[in-house]
């Protein structure tokens, strides 16, 4: 059985769905004097633009592939969206950003490095309730945010906001163990390579906080609990 190493002092693991995860834990408010933060506003089935509307079939289909069946209850109750999500890494204020002036291999990357939200720091998400598969899309630049496991070293597993719709496979997948608006804090967990996503927050300069599919569930940790 494998033992849950927590730094910062998380509670205990608990078992979802077969996949390990600590159990949930409620967010900070925010401090006194900071900017109102746009809440996660859930969009009921039909009535989201094209788009929106295209990755909720896009989810479920996924989640299909994933069970390797479509359950009666998820036909009854199409996949949740939510638009305006923001997240941010436990114990600490800097929000998620899509580098939108990056350029080359690193165009588009993922970063908990915002005090504040904006434009970049928004995300389309929608989750399967069943399968937790989830699947995740900048409002900034409309992509769907992806691992690149083709990617090396230090860098390897980056999450970047850079598929577009016809492209979208086992690298835009997630599995995710929260639902955005609660106030809840858990990890996100990639379906490419079975790692969970941390915040690197050992790095320094433009790469400070990259997020990157790279920890063992035994080694899941705050850099690897996110909130939103």
């Amino acid at each position: 059985m494998l033992r849950n190493i927590l730094r910062g002092g998380l509670a205990a693991a608990v078992v979802l769905s077969g996949l390990l995860f600590p159990a949930a834990v409620h967010a900070a408010s925010p401090g006194a004097g900071s900017a109102a933060v746009p809440r996660p506003v859930l969009v009921p089935a039909g009535t989201g633009s094209p788009e929106l509307e295209r990755q909720r079939q896009a989810t479920a289909r996924a989640a299909a592939a994933v069970s390797g069946q479509v359950t009666t209850a998820a036909l009854a109750h199409p996949e949740p969206c939510w638009q305006n999500v923001s997240f941010k890494r436990y114990g600490l204020t800097k929000y998620v950003s899509m580098e939108l002036q990056y350029t080359g291999d690193r165009q588009y990357e993922l970063r908990a490095r915002s005090a504040s939200v904006g434009p970049w720091e928004l995300f389309t998400l929608c989750r399967d309730p069943y399968s937790e598969v989830t699947t995740i899309r900048s409002q900034s630049n409309h992509n769907y945010v992806s691992v690149e496991e083709a990617y090396q070293g230090t860098i390897y597993a980056m999450l970047r906001a850079r598929t577009g719709e016809v492209n979208l496979g086992p690298w835009e997948l997630f599995y995710s163990d929260i639902e955005p608006g609660q106030g809840h804090c858990g990890q996100i967990r990639a379906n490419s390579n079975g790692l969970f996503v941390a915040a690197e927050e050992d790095y320094t300069g433009a790469s400070q906080g990259m997020l990157r599919a790279r920890t063992k569930a035994s080694q899941i940790g705050t850099w690897e609990t996110f909130c939103y």
